[in-house]
């Protein structure tokens, strides 16, 4: 199963972390530490993800119809936080890493936020007109910073970043949710991840695992997270050599996702590495019904090799 745990991250990135909305307030946090970073993306879908050292939470809001680009982080610091020490400390760090000509560059504070705007005149030769703010919130030990960018820049739009920042607040006291079992699930999924991109893949299985038995007890995660928990959970107890346990959590996902190809590839490379290879053949003509290997069904000697190289 070694081959496949590239796949399985290539497919989807175990460092998914957060939530789309429908609705237009966002709050992210960090697994593990008290803090929210909350402000309104307007009207648009957004996602967060936690780094995988599981100090940061980053966001993104990139639909929205007046082309408006919003990110966010919010970060765990070594340093008391504050909206002055968060932008000196990280705005050097965002300068040297992007240096480009700047114009009508102006630093301010306002309403607890510090403040760094500009315009970026040109990109590669090509005009782009590109205003570009960060503003930065800190308390405790988080810094936060949002930063909006908006291309072919007008007067007008000002409001555009007005009215964003007029919501952004960094609540150190207060959790992401009310709901106990969300905020561990969150956390043993974030830890997972962390364990699973340092290959401590036992380590992986056992967050994993914690995770999705609060899964099955309140079932609150997307689609896609959900597959991202059972593909990564599957695959840590697989490289682990916990092949019973890989199969058990393969057979559960294709149970709730029944029509998702990857569960019943991954299963086939779980028979075939067990030695099953007529379990792993029904496995893989499965996979093929829901187009995930391409060709034409293959002759049994065939399909016997087939497995021995793709899993």
């Amino acid at each position: 199963m070694k081959a496949v745990a590239f796949l399985t991250l290539l497919f989807l990135p175990a460092t998914l972390f957060g939530q789309q909305a429908s609705v237009s307030k966002a709050r992210i946090a960090i697994p593990g530490v008290r803090g929210v970073l909350e402000l309104d993306v307007g009207p648009t879908s957004w996602d967060a993800h936690v780094r995988p050292d599981g100090k940061e939470t980053q966001l993104q809001a990139k639909q929205r119809a007046d082309s408006l680009f919003i990110t966010a982080f919010l970060q765990k610091v070594e340093f008391p936080a504050s909206a002055e020490k968060c932008r000196a400390e990280w705005w050097p760090m965002t300068a040297k890493s992007t240096p480009m000509k700047r114009e009508e560059f102006r630093q301010s504070e306002k309403d607890g936020l510090t403040v760094v705007q500009y315009i970026i005149p040109e990109f590669r030769g090509n005009p782009a007109h590109q205003k570009s703010l960060h503003a930065y919130l800190g308390s405790g030990n988080l810094c936060a910073e949002v930063h909006l960018s908006k291309v072919q820049f007008v007067p007008e739009d000002q409001k555009l970043f007005d009215d964003v920042l007029a919501t952004a607040r960094l609540l150190p006291d207060e959790s992401a949710t009310e709901n106990p079992s969300h905020n561990r699930k969150d956390q043993y999924l974030a830890e997972g991840s962390h364990f699973y991109l340092q290959h401590d893949y036992s380590a992986a299985a056992e967050s994993y695992k914690k995770a999705l038995d609060l899964e099955k007890q309140d079932r609150t995660l997307s689609k896609s997270f959900f597959r991202v928990l059972v593909d990564n959970l599957g695959m840590s107890y697989g490289l682990s050599g916990e092949l019973s346990n890989a199969r058990k959590t393969f057979e559960y996902g294709i149970t709730q996702d029944t029509e998702y190809p990857l569960f019943y590839y991954l299963l086939a490379c779980t028979y075939g590495e067990m030695g099953k290879m007529d379990e792993s053949l029904e496995q893989l003509r499965l996979a093929y019904k829901y187009n995930v290997i391409p060709g034409r069904v293959l002759a049994r000697s065939a399909q016997r090799r087939l497995i021995s190289q793709i899993c």
